[in-house]
């Protein structure tokens, strides 16, 4: 372990001046202190990289299962649409995207940030660093670039307002019917960056002015991915393995007598709270798949979490790995996450297939890392994901994402969609979209 005399801030810039050609990737807590998210966890030169996709569920799970067994530290990203292949969900036909099921970056070393501790080192194998790399972090001047942009392209959506409204009526006739109980409806945003404006630029400004737990840069080359997700998908350590879903939002208000009152408006919602407990009556079902019987306990149920920009209700649910479980048979029973598809889980992602016209990508999917028993000073081992959600994708100058909510029997159609623009504030905002 080395340490190394630089700022998070500084840090941020430096890796971001390092990307453009492939192989960074940021996980960042951004200081929020959330779920005990206390790190910025960074690789620069990975030893390899790899782009899983098959038509076969089980032999992508196969060959990524292999990947995390060589020894090295992974930064990867896990499709939604991958998740439609292991629940077998597909009922129709939709728009495709580039997306690969399964994208994995390897690094025999890493630069870590401990906002507890306010250090920063290198961790892993001390020869796999670039030899320049210490000296072009610590000098590295790159200049933030905050500055407003002006005349980007407006978004664009894959519903209209009326096709929204129409969708959520739809919804409510398949819970009358049974068929489901709430299901997650999104809508796809597409914003073209123009060229002024860069995927570090976006995550520059999206960290500064929306700071979140499980933040992410990750240049894959081809593409890029932004994220200021709150949510964690899974965290793994040892036999341990904790979720905790999101369901039910409000803003922050103008004041603390308004943030108050809409703290306690979401503390008090039934229909919020019915949202968030059927996730969590999913997702102890999931766990136990992997769990010892007995083992699955929720240790918090509708907690109100305050972050800098929103407020949500969070619930947790903990659980003891069964012997021999691998980290792909957790995916295997809890991906894609349940907060995001809704219950029942496998006919309600046919039901959102029949109503989103494009493929979710990697919006809605997984972000995560791993790191192996030995060799990693500092860091424990086991994995942590979070949920794709307030995650975009930059691809060919497009920077592309899903937003959206659950619908159960109680919900407004224009609330709910008010309640997606909501969540689509900071993105497009950080995209140069006031």
């Amino acid at each position: 372990m080395k340490r190394i005399d630089i700022s998070a801030h500084r840090l941020i810039n430096a890796l971001l001046a390092r990307s453009g050609a492939g192989g960074v990737s940021i996980l960042d807590s951004c200081g929020v202190g959330h779920l005990g998210s206390h790190l910025l966890i960074a690789g620069t030169d990975p030893v390899e990289v790899f782009q899983i996709s098959n038509n076969d569920p089980q032999k992508s799970l196969s060959e990524f299962q292999a990947l995390l067994e060589r020894g090295l530290a992974a930064v990867f990203t896990i499709s939604y649409d991958f998740g439609r292949k292991l629940e077998s969900s597909s009922s129709g036909i939709r728009n495709g995207s580039a997306e690969p099921d399964i994208y994995v970056c390897l690094y025999d070393a890493l630069v870590v940030h401990d906002y507890d501790s306010d250090e920063t080192f290198l961790t892993g194998n001390a020869e796999g660093f670039d030899g320049d790399l210490v000296g072009d972090l610590v000098g590295e001047t790159a200049r933030d670039e905050f500055d407003d942009i002006e005349g980007i392209a407006p978004y664009e959506s894959t519903f209209t307002f009326d096709e929204y409204i129409d969708a959520v009526e739809t919804i409510k006739e398949c819970i009358r019917r049974g068929d489901t109980y709430q299901t997650n409806l999104t809508m796809q945003l597409s914003v073209d960056l123009g060229e002024r404006m860069t995927p570090q630029r976006v995550f520059q400004r999206l960290r500064r002015d929306h700071p979140a737990p499980f933040a992410a840069f990750i240049d894959r080359g081809d593409s890029y991915v932004v994220s200021a997700s709150p949510e964690r998908f899974l965290h793994i350590s040892k036999d341990k393995i904790s979720t905790s879903p999101i369901k039910g939002t409000r803003p922050q208000g103008a004041d603390a007598v308004e943030n108050i009152r809409l703290q306690k408006e979401l503390l008090d919602s039934e229909k919020d709270r019915a949202e968030n407990t059927m996730i969590v009556d999913l997702l102890r079902n999931d766990l136990g798949r992997v769990c010892e019987f007995g083992g699955v306990e929720v240790t918090k149920l509708c907690d109100l979490e305050v972050h800098p920009t929103l407020c949500h209700l969070v619930s947790t649910i903990e659980g003891k790995l069964k012997d021999e479980v691998k980290f792909v048979d957790v995916l295997q029973a809890l991906f894609p996450c349940g907060s995001i598809t809704g219950a029942p889980k496998v006919r309600t992602m046919q039901i959102i297939d029949e109503l989103e016209p494009n493929a979710r990508g990697l919006s809605m999917g997984a972000i995560g890392y791993f790191i192996p028993d030995t060799g990693f000073d500092r860091l424990e081992p086991g994995f942590d994901l979070s949920v794709a959600i307030r995650t975009m994708v930059i691809r060919d100058g497009i920077a592309t994402f899903n937003v959206g909510g659950g619908i159960t029997i109680d919900s407004d159609p224009h609330s709910e969609y008010d309640e997606s623009f909501l969540k689509a504030k900071a993105l497009l905002a950080a995209l140069g979209n006031k």
